[in-house]
């Protein structure tokens, strides 16, 4: 199955994550997970943004075998794949440079990187899965302003209805 430049299209019509993900009807940290390769998209999500950005396919947006393959560019890097890159280069530099007594150091200092890098990509699940809810809540406001607004305009224009008829009565 192809992965698509997801982000590239959205990006190109002007759409933010969170306008994207409202639209295909699911949460911004999983279509974060698609553009980033984490996460395949839904075979049924493949038409819906056909209909969405008004194309007949995809196929413009197949990333190439480089990419599907996991090298990425470096615009395209997350914060963890630069963070694993860098823990790689720190090994073989350690395997190759160091004695042996230094070289069962850094196996330490890796894991407890590691071990770090874990605790951060459970937090950063928690606090996207916050973030979600805290979308959800303001789109939930958001549409709740709109409606209060669009009753105070229908209370506005019916007082100057009113205004209107009685100053047609008084005359």
């Amino acid at each position: 199955m192809p992965r698509f430049d997801i982000s590239r299209l959205r990006k190109e019509n002007g759409m933010s994550q969170g306008e994207l993900a409202n639209l295909l009807q699911i949460t911004q940290s999983f279509l974060s997970a698609i553009e980033t390769g984490r996460s395949p998209l839904p075979i049924e999500k493949e038409g819906r943004l056909c209909e969405i950005f008004g194309i007949t396919d995809l196929n413009n947006y197949i990333l190439d075998r480089q990419q599907e393959s996991g090298e990425k560019k470096l615009t395209e890097m997350t914060d963890s794949d630069l963070f694993n890159q860098l823990l790689s280069r720190f090994h073989k530099q350690a395997h190759s440079a160091e004695s042996e007594h230094h070289h069962h150091d850094h196996h330490h200092h890796i894991d407890d990187l590691q071990q770090k890098l874990e605790a951060l990509y459970i937090r950063n699940e928690a606090l996207m899965g916050r973030i979600d809810k805290l979308n959800e809540d303001n789109d939930r406001l958001r549409m709740e302003i709109d409606s209060y607004r669009e009753e105070i305009e229908n209370l506005r224009k019916e007082n100057f209805n009113l205004k209107k008829e009685l100053l047609e009565k008084g005359r």
